[in-house]
């Protein structure tokens, strides 16, 4: 095990180009989820995913080492990828994206690396199911979700990277919950 988020932020600080690579090499795929997840563009997620680290170059200096790293980071990608749902103001995501020049939409490609093809393809129909859900929910319910569920992080862990009282996370979470499966029993 190499050495720990609040000893590379140290070094970084220090100016180890190095340790810096090593946190974006640790957080970047876990960044791009959470941007991914959200913003439902590729495209998008990886500016925000590259945004990210930048903001989080420029801020090393009032990060908290007893707060978790990952959470702290989550928090600019989180806002990123508000802000940038903001600007665009989707409030739904569609299963689907039409290509330039073509005449039919095409799926779209989600990422699982199941054992065999017909695992696979059962994994990716329920993917594309839960995402499909996740995705219609309003964005303050989305990121919780995906922060808890996509990215496992702690209640505790979602306040701090949102600053929402714990309360808030716990209800957020609960009314999203509550908002999924009835959409769910509406489909069957």
């Amino acid at each position: 095990m190499g050495p720990s988020d609040p000893e590379l932020v140290q070094r970084c600080l220090a100016g180890d180009e190095s340790a810096y690579r090593e946190l974006v090499g640790r957080y970047e795929r876990p960044v791009y989820a959470v941007a991914v997840r959200m913003v439902r563009i590729r495209e998008d997620a990886e500016d925000i995913t590259q945004e990210t680290f930048v903001r989080m170059f420029r801020a090393l200096d009032r990060y908290d080492p007893a707060r978790p790293f990952p959470a702290w980071l989550f928090t600019i990608a989180a806002r990123l990828s508000i802000d940038q749902l903001r600007r665009r103001r989707v409030k739904t995501v569609p299963l689907f994206r039409s290509q330039p020049g073509a005449d039919e939409e095409t799926p779209v490609d989600l990422e699982d690396s199941g054992p065999g093809p017909e695992e696979l393809a059962e994994r990716r129909e329920e993917e594309r199911s839960a995402e499909a859900l996740i995705g219609t929910l309003p964005e303050h319910y989305r990121i919780v979700v995906v922060l808890r569920h996509q990215q496992g992080l702690s209640y505790e862990e979602i306040a701090e990277a949102l600053r929402l009282p714990l309360g808030t996370v716990k209800a957020r979470i609960h009314r999203a919950r509550e908002l999924l499966k009835r959409r769910l029993e509406q489909r069957t």
